[in-house]
C-alpha cells in the first residue's frame, strides 16, 4: 500500500514520466506500481513517449529492477554483432597488415614493448609515417604472441573488440537516455552496419574499435560520475578512472582528442536548467582534466615524439583552408549516403576538391549541413537528446575535416564513432512510433517492420562486404572497379603478385602505375626488384637508378641497388648505396645485415659488429646474424 505522498507523486507525474522512471524514483517494483495505477484509475492517462521528451534530468542506473533486462540486451547486442562478422575469420592479411604485422619486427617480440611508446606505428617495417598509436602496436604484439602469423587469430580479436564496442554503445546510450529499447536498438545498428566493415574486417583498421572502446568506457564512467553528483553521492573514483581510460584512447587513435569538447556539449545540452546551478557549474568544469591530457599529448607529439620531419608530407597541405573546408562539407553528404544506403562501399574514395564556394554541389552541401546544425540548435528546447546527438555526429568528424591537412578527405572508418549519433536518432524515432501506438497494433507492427527493414539488409550487406576483404587480389580487384585510376591500388596489387612470384603480372601492374603517373618512384623501384627476381640484372639496375633519381630519399631503392651491386661484385658502390639506406631508414635490418657482411668481408670488424648489433636490437631472432657477430668478435 502506497502512502499519500507516493500516490500524489504518481498523479502529478503520470503524464510526464514512464512507469519505469516513476518506479525507480519511488523505489518500488514496477509490478506494484502498475497495480497502484490501475487502482487510482490512471491507466488511460496519455503519456508522452520517453524518446521524444526532455524532462528534468533523471540519472539512469543499473539496479536489481533492471539488471537482468540490461544483461540480456547486452548479450543480444554482442552475439548479433559477433555473428555477422564470423565469416571474416576466413580472411587473410591484406594491404597495411603487411607493414603493421608481417614485416614489423617491433610486434614480434615483447622486448620492444617500451619502444612502441617512442616510435611511430609499424616502426619495425620499411614504412615511415607520422601515426603515433602505441596501443594498436601493443595489441598487434599480443596477437602475434598468441597466434603468430595466423590471420584467423587477428580477425578474432577484431570481431571481439567490435562486439565489445557495440555493447559499450548500448551501455553508453542507456546511461544517457535511460531506455533499454532505444539503447539496445542503437547498439545493434552500430554493431551490424556495413559501413563499419572497414574497421573490423580489415585487421589494420583496428585502431577505430580500440580507441572507441577506451573512449566510450571513459565517457560512460564520466556520466556515472555526473549522475552521482546529481544524487549528492559523489563518487570521485569514477572520475579518476575515466581520466585514466582517456589516456589509452588517445594512444590508440588521435581522433579521441574531441572528448573534452563533447563533455562541454553534453553538460550544456543535457544538464543545463535540469540540475541545481551548483551541480551544473561543477559539471561544466569537468572537461578541464581531459583538456589537460590533450595538451600534454599535443606537446609531446610536437616535441619528443614528433615524426613530421621524416614522414612523407600530405599532398593536401598545398590546398587552401577554405577549399578544404568546402570539400569537407561535401563529404558530409557522402557520409549520410553511406549510412542511409550502405551500398558500393570501398576504400580509396576520391572526392572532387572544391575550387569555388559557388560550385552547386558545394552550395548544396553547405546549406544541408548548416540546416542540420540549425535543427540541432532549435531542438535544444524541444528534444535535447536529439540535439546532443546531432552535435555528436559533427564533433566526432572535426579531426578529419582537414582543418589541419591529413592524408585523405573521406574514409568509411571515420564514421565509426560519429555514426552513433545517426543510430540514436533512428532508434529513438522507431521507439517513439512504437510508444505512441501502445494500444494500436498497426503502429506497433510498423515499428517492428522498420526494425526489420533496417537490420536485415544491414546484416546481409555486412556479411557480403566481409567477403571483399578475403585476400589481397579479391580486395584490390574489387576496389579498382570504383577507382580505376588509383596508383596505390595498382602498386599494391603488383606487390601481391610479386609475393606470389608472378613477376610478369607484378611488372604489368607497376607499369599501369607509371602510365598514370610517370614520376612514381616506387613503381620504378618495384619493377627493378621484380627484374632482379627474374635474373635480369641489367634491366633491374636501369629501373632502380631511375627510382633513386626521382626520389633520392627512397631507402628501399638504395638497399635494392646496393644488393644488386653486391651480386655483380661492385662492393664499394654497394657500400655507398647501403650507407644511404641505413641513414634514411635506421631500423631496416636487411640493410644493416647486408652492409655488415660487406664490412666484415673487407675486414672492418668494428663497423660490422656495430651494424650486426643494431640489427639484432631491431630483430633479435636472427641466428645467422648472431653467428656472423660471433665471427666478427673473434
Amino acid at each position: 500500500m502506497l502512502n499519500k505522498e507516493q500516490q500524489q507523486f504518481i498523479r502529478q507525474n503520470i503524464d510526464k514520466m514512464s512507469p519505469e522512471e516513476i518506479s525507480e524514483k519511488l523505489g518500488i517494483r514496477a509490478k506494484k506500481l502498475r497495480k497502484e495505477i490501475k487502482k487510482l484509475d490512471l491507466k488511460t492517462v496519455r503519456r508522452k513517449p520517453q524518446a521524444l521528451t526532455a524532462p528534468a534530468y533523471k540519472p539512469a542506473s543499473i539496479c536489481p529492477e533492471n539488471r537482468n533486462k540490461i544483461l540480456g540486451a547486452a548479450l543480444l547486442v554482442f552475439l548479433i554483432t559477433f555473428m555477422v562478422y564470423m565469416n571474416t575469420l576466413k580472411n587473410d592479411f591484406i594491404w597495411d597488415d603487411e607493414y603493421l604485422i608481417l614485416k614489423n619486427s617491433q610486434v614480434k617480440s615483447f622486448s620492444h614493448f617500451w619502444n612502441v611508446f617512442r616510435t611511430y606505428l609499424g616502426y619495425g617495417s620499411d614504412n615511415i609515417n607520422n601515426f603515433y598509436r602505441p596501443m594498436q602496436e601493443i595489441s598487434n604484439m599480443v596477437d602475434y604472441f598468441l597466434w603468430g602469423e595466423d590471420p584467423k587469430g587477428f580477425h578474432f580479436t577484431n570481431i571481439m573488440l567490435h562486439s565489445f564496442v557495440a555493447v559499450m554503445v548500448f551501455i553508453f546510450i542507456f546511461y544517457i537516455c535511460n531506455s533499454v529499447p532505444i539503447a539496445g536498438l542503437c547498439g545493434i545498428f552500430f554493431g551490424i552496419h556495413p559501413v563499419h566493415t572497414e574497421a573490423v574486417a580489415y585487421i589494420a583498421g583496428r585502431a577505430d574499435s580500440l580507441y572507441s572502446a577506451f573512449f566510450l568506457l571513459s565517457f560512460t564512467l564520466l556520466i556515472r560520475y555526473m549522475n552521482s553528483l546529481c544524487r549528492d553521492r559523489e563518487r570521485g573514483n569514477l572520475f579518476v578512472l575515466s581520466i585514466l581510460l582517456f589516456v589509452p584512447a588517445l594512444l590508440s587513435k588521435e581522433i579521441s582528442l574531441v572528448l573534452p569538447l563533447l563533455v562541454i556539449v553534453y553538460v550544456f545540452i543535457l544538464l543545463k536548467g535540469r540540475i541545481s546551478m551548483g551541480t551544473y557549474r561543477k559539471a561544466m568544469n569537468l572537461w578541464i582534466p581531459y583538456a589537460a591530457v590533450v595538451l600534454v599529448y599535443g606537446v609531446l607529439r610536437f616535441t619528443v615524439i614528433n615524426f613530421f620531419k621524416i614522414a612523407p608530407p600530405t599532398t593536401f597541405s598545398v590546398i587552401p583552408l577554405p577549399n578544404r573546408l568546402f570539400t569537407f562539407f561535401k563529404t558530409i553528404l557522402e557520409y549520410f549516403g553511406m549510412l542511409l544506403v550502405p551500398v558500393n562501399l570501398h576504400m580509396e574514395r576520391t572526392v572532387h576538391i572544391t575550387r569555388s564556394f559557388f560550385e552547386p554541389d558545394s552550395l548544396l552541401a553547405i546549406f544541408v549541413v548548416l540546416g542540420i546544425l540549425a535543427a540541432g540548435v532549435a531542438l535544444y528546447r524541444k528534444n535535447r537528446l536529439i540535439s546532443f546527438f546531432i552535435f555528436w555526429f559533427f564533433i566526432n568528424l572535426l579531426p578529419v575535416s582537414n582543418i589541419f591537412p591529413i592524408n585523405s578527405f573521406i574514409a568509411e572508418h571515420w564514421l565509426y564513432m560519429a555514426s552513433i549519433g545517426y543510430f540514436f536518432i533512428v532508434s529513438a524515432g522507431i521507439y517513439a512510433l512504437y510508444a505512441k501506438s501502445r494500444r494500436g497494433l498497426a503502429g506497433k507492427a510498423l515499428a517492428v517492420m522498420l526494425v526489420g527493414a533496417f537490420l536485415s539488409p544491414y546484416a546481409f550487406l555486412t556479411v557480403r562486404r566481409n567477403r571483399d576483404w578475403k585476400d589481397e587480389i579479391t580486395f584490390f580487384d574489387n576496389t579498382l572497379k570504383y577507382t580505376p585510376k588509383n596508383t596505390r591500388l595498382y602498386l599494391n596489387l603488383g606487390n601481391t603478385y610479386f609475393e606470389k612470384r608472378q613477376y610478369d603480372k607484378a611488372i604489368e601492374q607497376y607499369e599501369k602505375v607509371i602510365s598514370i603517373d610517370e614520376n612514381y618512384a616506387v613503381a620504378y623501384g618495384n619493377i627493378g626488384v621484380a627484374y632482379v627476381s627474374k635474373g635480369n640484372l641489367s634491366e633491374a639496375e636501369k629501373f632502380l637508378k631511375k627510382a633513386v633519381a626521382l626520389d633520392h630519399n627512397y631507402p628501399l631503392a638504395h638497399y635494392s641497388l646496393g644488393s644488386l651491386y653486391r651480386k655483380t661484385g661492385r662492393a664499394k658502390e654497394a657500400i655507398d648505396e647501403l650507407e644511404i639506406s641505413v641513414k634514411q631508414l635506421p631500423q631496416y635490418y636487411p640493410s644493416l645485415n647486408l652492409l655488415g657482411e660487406l664490412y666484415l668481408n673487407q675486414d672492418d670488424k668494428k663497423r660490422a659488429i656495430e651494424l650486426f648489433q643494431r640489427s639484432l636490437q631491431v630483430m633479435p631472432d636472427q641466428p645467422h646474424i648472431r653467428s656472423l657477430l660471433e665471427r666478427a668478435s673473434r
